[in-house]
């Protein structure tokens, strides 16, 4: 599997279910591997703001001044510890690295104003495997214990995987598919106002990332068999809990937990690394 981001030295998908990817980050020198993360999630930036379809049309007289303005679009605000552009962020490396996903659009392009944050999906994605495509809709939370992070994102599955919410969500989308996007033509008949609720339901994946302060990170500082045993017991508990809360759903769901050591300090990193970008 091609990783755009090439995280593969820092980030490990160690649980690999249908319905639950766990990630485990690790140590080196007995230290959380936290200015390595923040390396990976920072190179998301620009893809994430500017569009993936920008990819291969800004030249390199333009790369800097391109490079700041996304940077600036993430948003302009020493209040950041509470809003969500880096969970976005994670969700969009995780999707891009571990799924093989293309980005569709970017949840950005909603946006009206630098501090406002937008509304809908956190992320919208596809995967196209020969006959199989699927629309990947993600949503994304920091929270400081992963029990309130998956009761959140399991009440939001309730909120958004119905049909008057996905009407009005793929309204929005539709009209700004860039044109250039692989099979343009299926995914507006998919988000057609007329189009089967059982078709849409059947072509969707709902990807709900979780980015969490863990107890692993109390309790070990080294990549050892009981670290291991109690990673896949936490997630595996966390997972039990988003499903008994999120009920029958009608569509693919894939909780994906990313437990680390402060959610806090990846924020603050976060922050420092993405001032740095704006002030090139």
């Amino acid at each position: 599997m091609s990783r755009p981001f090439k995280s593969d030295l820092v980030i490990q998908e160690y649980i690999c279910e249908p319905t639950l990817k766990a990630y485990h980050i690790g140590f080196d020198q007995k230290q959380f591997r936290l200015q390595p993360l923040v390396d990976i999630v920072r190179n998301v930036i620009p893809e994430f703001s500017l569009g993936y379809h920008c990819g291969t049309s800004i030249p390199l007289t333009e790369i800097i001044s391109r490079l700041k303005e996304a940077a600036q679009i993430v948003y302009l605000t020493d209040k950041y510890q509470n809003r969500g552009e880096f969970g976005e962020l994670i969700l969009h490396l995780l999707l891009r690295d571990f799924q093989n996903t293309i980005p569709l659009i970017s949840k950005i392009y909603f946006k009206d104003s630098h501090n406002v944050p937008a509304h809908g999906f956190d992320g919208v994605q596809v995967t196209i495997t020969g006959d199989k495509k699927k629309l990947w809709l993600g949503e994304s939370k920091l929270y400081k214990t992963g029990d309130a992070g998956v009761r959140d994102l399991a009440e939001d599955i309730k909120k958004h995987v119905n049909a008057d919410y996905l009407r009005r969500e793929f309204s929005l989308i539709s009209k700004k598919l860039p044109e250039s996007i692989p099979e343009i033509e299926y995914w507006r008949s998919l988000m057609d106002e007329h189009q089967k609720l059982d078709v849409i339901f059947s072509n969707i994946v709902i990807p709900m990332v979780c980015t969490y302060n863990s107890d692993l990170f109390k309790n070990h500082c080294e990549e050892s068999n009981k670290y291991f045993e109690d990673f896949i017991s936490e997630c595996t508990a966390l997972c039990k809990t988003f499903d008994k809360l999120k009920g029958n759903v009608s569509t693919e769901v894939i909780l994906m937990l990313l437990p680390v050591q402060n959610k806090d300090m990846l924020n603050t990193e976060l922050d420092k690394r993405l001032k740095l970008m704006q002030q090139i």
